[in-house]
Order: C-alpha cells, then sequence, then structure tokens
C-alpha cells in the first residue's frame, strides 16, 4: 500500500504544513496543488523527492503532472484553467483525455470528493485562513483509490 498526503492553497501557511510534518514524513508521496507551490519545499529536506508540485495561479501556474502509483494513474493540477469553481466538467475530460484515474485540484478553497463516469476527482481544500483547514490522506493498493478529507489538527 502507498500512503499520499494531498495539499493545495496553502498560501505561504508553513506553520499549518508544519503540524503535518510527522504524516508528510510516514508518507510515501506529499502532493501539492499551488498557489504558493515553494511552501511545500521548505520541507524539501525532510521529504526529499517524495513531492510533487504544480503550480497554481498564484504561482504563474497552469501546469500538469501524470502520477502513475500501484496501477492507479493521477493527474496533478491546480484546475484554475479548467474552471472548477463554476464546474467539473472540463476537468473531467481533460482526464478521460489523459486516460486517468484520477484528479487532484485544488483552487476553489473547498475539500470534496466526486465520482464522475469512473473518475476520482479530488480537492484536499486549503490549509489558510479561508474557512476550515483540510488536508486529503490517500492510500492506493492494487489498483484502487481510497480518499478521506482530514481537518488539520
Amino acid at each position: 500500500m502507498k500512503t499520499v498526503i494531498v495539499l493545495s492553497d496553502t498560501h505561504g501557511n508553513i506553520s499549518a504544513m508544519e503540524k503535518l510534518l510527522p504524516i508528510m514524513n510516514e508518507s510515501d508521496y506529499v502532493f501539492h496543488l499551488g498557489d504558493y507551490d515553494r511552501d511545500v519545499f521548505a520541507f524539501k529536506r525532510e521529504l526529499g523527492d517524495k513531492i510533487y508540485s504544480v503550480k497554481g495561479n498564484c504561482d504563474g501556474g497552469g501546469e500538469e503532472i501524470i502520477v502513475e502509483i500501484d496501477g492507479v494513474k493521477v493527474m496533478l493540477t491546480h484546475g484554475d484553467r479548467y474552471g472548477v469553481k463554476t464546474s467539473l466538467y472540463k476537468l473531467l475530460l481533460r482526464a478521460k483525455e489523459l486516460g486517468v484515474n484520477a484528479v487532484f485540484y485544488g483552487h476553489t478553497h473547498e475539500p470534496r470528493i466526486d465520482e464522475i463516469d469512473s473518475v476520482t476527482l479530488i480537492n484536499p481544500g486549503c490549509a489558510t485562513r479561508y474557512g476550515e483547514k483540510t488536508y486529503c490522506f490517500v492510500a492506493i493498493y492494487d489498483g484502487k483509490l481510497t480518499a478521506k478529507i482530514v481537518p488539520f489538527i
């Protein structure tokens, strides 16, 4: 089993991320979905190559990364260029075009997990002063993905 911590929209809130450092250390991967993508690199020495990060609209973003973990193909993006504040339709179309099983996105600051047409769309929420601070814990095993939105402690 592989584990992933997914963060988005940290907006410089390093102290919130420090609370997660023990969990990030124990995880196999740490995904940061933009808006201050540099925040996660404050922990580069501790976390090393397990960090995967994309730039958000506040970072000059628009990036996508595809990662395959134990038979699950996932796309990382911030989501702004897909209009996720209005609809997940464009994001779903891109996921189908790329043939991914799951998409991790941010931008809206609203945590949610949606299953649409066999694609799992996950927004971990945000780690900033905007609403409740949340992240997502993901377990991947034998081609299956399980995700849970978790509030910061």
